[in-house]
Formats: structure tokens, C-alpha cells, sequence
């Protein structure tokens, strides 16, 4: 495993970014309800990271990504987090409240960005 950012396509760099973006979403705030706010970590959304291991490994290996993997990574990332979300909604005296913070929004992002980074790298 080499890591030669420079080498790497756009795809290549938009996969590896997308992973830091994912980890570092990690250290946002996932659910902010008043004076409760909790980071991913403590909310155990690593989990989530899971979907970058296949994509990274390839780039990093420097072997062709399977584009449809690559995308089913990228979906259930983005699935993941919309269902986290979903789960942070409650009702509170009669009114809808939803308690995630900023942190799954990030994820989603980096989730998309796998998407193209996938994309990107499959056409070199």
C-alpha cells in the first residue's frame, strides 16, 4: 500500500477526502438538545465508517474499484445517516423536534462525495 496523493486522479483524492470528512465528522456534535450535545464518537457513528473501507482500500492498493461496490458504499453511507436523523426526531409537547446535530450532515456530504470520487476514479 502506497499512499501518493499526488499520483491519485480526482476520483482518487475525492475518495481519500471523503474518508478525512467522514472521520472528522466523527468529532461534530451528532445530537445537540439543549444543554446535552454528544460527538460522534460518543454516539458510536464510527460504525458508519465501515462503507469507506472498501473504496479506500482499493485506492490506496491502486487497484481498479468496482464502480457498483463503490456505489452501493456511497448509497448505504448516505442511508445511514438520513435513518440516523430520522431516529433523532421526537415529539416534545406537542411538537416535532429533531435533536441531531451537525455532524451526520457532514457524514452525508462526505457519503456524497464518495459517490463522485467513485465516479471519477472508475474513468481514468
Amino acid at each position: 500500500m502506497k499512499f501518493n496523493f499526488n499520483s491519485w486522479n480526482l476520483g482518487g483524492k475525492s475518495i481519500f477526502i471523503s474518508a478525512c470528512l467522514a472521520i472528522v465528522s466523527l468529532f461534530f456534535n451528532w445530537v445537540e438538545f439543549s444543554f446535552i450535545s454528544q460527538n460522534g464518537i460518543e454516539q458510536d457513528a464510527y460504525l458508519f465508517l465501515a462503507v469507506f473501507i472498501y473504496p479506500v482500500l482499493v485506492l490506496l492498493q491502486e487497484k481498479p474499484l468496482n464502480q457498483i461496490i463503490g456505489y452501493i458504499c456511497a448509497v448505504i453511507g448516505v442511508i445511514c445517516g438520513i435513518a440516523y436523523i430520522n431516529a433523532k426526531s421526537t415529539t416534545l409537547f406537542g411538537t416535532t423536534i429533531n435533536a441531531s446535530g451537525t455532524g451526520p450532515y457532514i457524514f452525508i456530504v462526505a457519503c456524497i462525495l464518495l459517490a463522485f470520487g467513485t465516479y471519477k476514479y472508475a474513468r481514468k
